[in-house]
């Protein structure tokens, strides 16, 4: 252990500024030029330049370059028969009538529940019923099912 005390140093405190002052100068290489507090016109910083290995575009964009005016087709019409709009009415209407008896009607008999779940279920099984059977490879609309 040493006998040192913590709170006494063995260097004055002009030897420490004077160390200090050394460390200084060598830390950022030679002198910089002091500031002329009389001058109005402090000077320019310089430009921002983006180094050679900075990883940035070296020339047009995929977009620049693919630039198209695209249109999309328009989409067909909405099927005009009644099994649409049933896929549609179950789709919707089964679960806004759970969300109802959920929120507002907790304690509704069981046979509404059960209803407001076998017609959400119809509704998922006739939109899988609608898919079509075969596919034709050049559909430009075949993105899956449709109701």
């Amino acid at each position: 252990m040493s006998d040192e005390r913590p709170d006494e140093h063995p260097h004055s405190d002009e030897e420490v500024d004077r160390r200090f002052e050394e460390m200084m100068t060598d830390w950022d290489g030679p002198a910089a030029e002091p500031i002329d507090l009389e001058d109005p016109e402090p000077s320019a910083p310089a430009a921002f330049t983006v180094p050679t290995q900075w990883r940035a575009g070296t020339g047009p964009g995929f977009v620049e370059e693919h630039e198209e005016d695209f249109h999309p087709p328009a989409p067909p019409p909405l099927p005009k028969d009644e099994g649409f709009w049933a896929t549609i009415a179950c789709l919707v209407g089964g679960p806004l009538w759970l969300l109802y008896l959920f929120f507002f009607d907790r304690y509704a008999a069981a046979l509404w529940w059960v209803a407001a779940v076998l017609i959400t279920i119809a509704g998922i099984v006739l939109m899988v019923v609608r898919q079509p059977a075969n596919r034709d490879e050049d559909d430009p609309f075949d993105d899956g099912a449709r109701l």
